[in-house]
């Protein structure tokens, strides 16, 4: 299926955040990337805060949508193991300049992070009570090695292969287990 013209521009939008970063983004720079017009952009994003938030909510929802393909299903169709192993296999892959620069963007705007946290809520362990429940413990740590893969290329500076990715996805997966 083809993509709307409010998908158009947010991809263009985020393909200019990959480029450049969040301050490029601008109806001029997405009406040249999309080739759109300024007042088509305009039409669907009054304001450049929607389209940020559009923009958070777009990759949000795609984040979701990988997780459901991994996991088999809705978060609320599968077990807590299941989540945490789709969380996993989503983040095996190196992220993204966008997907980073989004991620921290949106701790600085409560809507922003309210959009995330959602999926987050969802999908991924909460730190509540990992000190005294062993079980939360070791799903948390388990979180934060998938985090960890998945900004591991940004914070080092040798990034890793194809091959140390799939050992280490597995080794994580194998907590599960």
């Amino acid at each position: 299926m083809r993509p709307s013209k409010k998908e158009e521009i947010l991809n263009a939008a985020v393909d200019l955040i990959e480029r450049e970063n969040l301050e490029a983004v601008s109806y001029e720079a997405l009406a040249e990337a999309s080739g759109m017009s300024k007042s088509g952009i305009v039409y669907h994003f009054p304001s450049r805060h929607e389209i940020m938030r559009g923009i958070h909510q777009h990759q949000a929802d795609q984040w979701e949508q990988a997780l459901e393909r991994a996991a088999g299903g809705p978060a609320n169709s599968v077990d807590e193991n299941t989540r945490l192993r789709a969380v996993v296999l989503s983040q095996s892959s190196s992220a993204t300049k966008a997907e980073l620069l989004l991620e921290i963007d949106a701790r600085g705007n409560e809507e922003f992070s309210a959009i995330w946290r959602q999926v987050d809520k969802r999908w991924t362990p909460s730190p509540d009570d990992i000190e005294d429940d062993e079980v939360q413990h070791a799903s948390y740590l388990v979180q934060l090695l998938a985090d960890g893969l998945w900004m591991h290329d940004y914070v080092h500076e040798k990034p890793l292969t194809p091959a140390q990715r799939k050992a280490l996805t597995g080794h994580i997966l194998g907590m599960l287990d």
